[in-house]
């Protein structure tokens, strides 16, 4: 009972308050929207011009700095951090955990072996299997061409 005599007393209050605010604001609501819509037409004539939705890119992140793409294959065996960062799916913190495993545990045998790397799973291993190169020891650089 309580209850329901205080949820009506809170609707009246409520809807005084509404009328009170009202009064002190004459304009009516469409005509606050033409006034804005109106100073938002004057400034696009000023500004740059507008595409059109469908040639703006939306992207869900936005990168740091663009990305390298690497233009042959990446030794995991050899490659720094900053080079494995280029790899498509590997950031800063996977490229670090993979330098690490390779430093405590050795060098990869193929790229399956990449999985024993906590946060490399079968998905980004499909990504990046393409951009990774397993040759012979034989020292060199870790980038090596297609």
């Amino acid at each position: 009972m309580r209850a329901g005599l205080v949820f009506v007393i809170a609707a009246l209050l409520i809807g005084q308050g509404f009328r009170e605010w009202r009064r002190g604001h004459p304009k009516r609501f469409q005509d606050l929207v033409e006034e804005l819509e109106s100073s938002d037409a004057r400034t696009r004539t000023t500004s740059a011009p507008v595409l059109p939705d469908s040639a703006v890119a939306v992207s869900p992140r936005v990168p740091s700095a663009p990305r390298e793409v690497p233009v042959g294959r990446i030794d995991p065996n050899r490659a720094t951090a900053s080079e494995l960062i280029r790899l498509p799916g590997i950031g800063p913190t996977l490229a670090g955990r993979i330098v690490a495993d390779r430093d405590r545990r050795g060098a990869y045998p193929s790229a399956e072996a990449l999985l024993r790397v906590p946060g490399i799973g079968p998905k980004i291993l499909a990504r990046i299997r393409g951009y990774l190169s397993f040759p012979a020891a034989s020292g060199g650089d870790s980038l090596t061409a297609f």
